[in-house]
């Protein structure tokens, strides 16, 4: 039987719980939240739902750290509680707080096991990421977050519309922060097989993409949904974990644009950083991390993103004090 352990069962929270129960891929689900009563509240929601025909019989209950230690995976989604106050837009605005909730799961965590995959959807996500990376004694490749998942469906759905075709015909994928700083690889990106600066051959009718229009669209996208849905973009994200989840437990060795730690030397960068490039993820966490070559504006965009999810770790060690 696979276990997940979910740490924080706000709006991601809820969507997580649901969409892992709807995947068929856990006999038994934990739900943790510092806030008792939400844990209790959405997991015994969803546990009556079992009763019903269309769904498998999960265990799904509120529990503690304790429950955790032999799980398979535990997503964090845990993120500070800022009603009745509006939730900042800019996600590194988060760190002030996140930073130290963070360290408080990771300390809970891997003082009792080393054992699950930890997967973070937590903001900022690459800061994330590279405290619970390099601030314990915890295997790195078994530290990853979704990410620019969402980013990179994003532009596929973006690029399908334009394009007037389905967004999965399109392979493409967004790198570097989880933030303003996030920029497609076009370069990389096909239309089922053609490429890129190739498209208006294939589309004569359709205007060109302009790459800084793309960035720019994707970018501001994330904002559509948090204005509208009142400070919150949740049922994405979740399914983002869930998918990141099952490429684990099924060993898929799926190549996914998720977040890890970077260490020297590395071909983008020269100092350790966390951040998002296509990674093959299995059974044992992330694999290997894929260097793509990139031209002039792609390389001006990562050091730029760079720049940016640095400025936010220093920020990170500053409040460590």
């Amino acid at each position: 039987m696979q276990k997940l352990g979910i740490i924080g069962a706000g709006h991601v929270g809820e969507h997580v719980i649901a969409n892992a129960v709807k995947s068929e891929l856990f006999g038994e689900i934990v739900v943790l939240d510092n806030r008792g009563e939400i844990a209790f509240g959405e997991a015994l929601d969803q546990a009556h739902a079992t009763g019903q025909f269309s769904r498998v019989n999960v265990n799904v209950h509120e529990g503690d750290y304790d429950d955790m230690v032999d799980a398979d995976i535990i997503i964090v989604t845990a993120s500070h509680h800022y009603f009745p106050d509006p939730v900042p837009e800019d996600r590194q605005v988060l760190l002030g707080n996140n930073a130290a909730i963070v360290r408080e799961i990771m300390g809970n965590i891997s003082s009792r096991t080393k054992e699950p995959i930890i997967i973070f959807i937590t903001n900022p996500a690459d800061t994330v990421v590279h405290i619970a990376s390099t601030e314990f004694d915890y295997p790195i490749n078994k530290i990853m977050g979704t990410g620019c998942m969402l980013d990179s469906s994003r532009l596929r759905y973006t690029v399908g519309r334009h394009y007037d075709v389905d967004p999965k015909s399109v392979s493409g994928y967004m790198m570097a922060e989880h933030g303003y700083t996030a920029f497609p690889a076009l370069s990389r990106l096909t239309v089922s097989g053609i490429a890129f600066d190739e498209l208006s051959e294939y589309f004569p009718d359709v205007e060109p993409l302009d790459p800084q229009d793309v960035k720019d669209n994707i970018v501001e996208a994330a904002y559509h949904v948090f204005r509208a849905k009142v400070g919150v973009t949740n049922a994405g994200v979740a399914q983002a974990g869930i998918d990141l989840a099952r490429a684990v437990l099924l060993d898929e060795r799926t190549v996914l644009p998720i977040s890890t730690y970077m260490g020297e030397g590395t071909p983008y960068a020269d100092n350790p950083v966390s951040y998002s490039t296509p990674t093959k993820v299995g059974r044992n966490g992330w694999e290997k991390q894929y260097f793509v070559s990139l031209n002039e504006w792609e390389q001006q965009k990562l050091d730029e993103s760079l720049a940016s999810i640095r400025a936010n770790i220093e920020l990170a060690n500053e409040l460590k004090g």
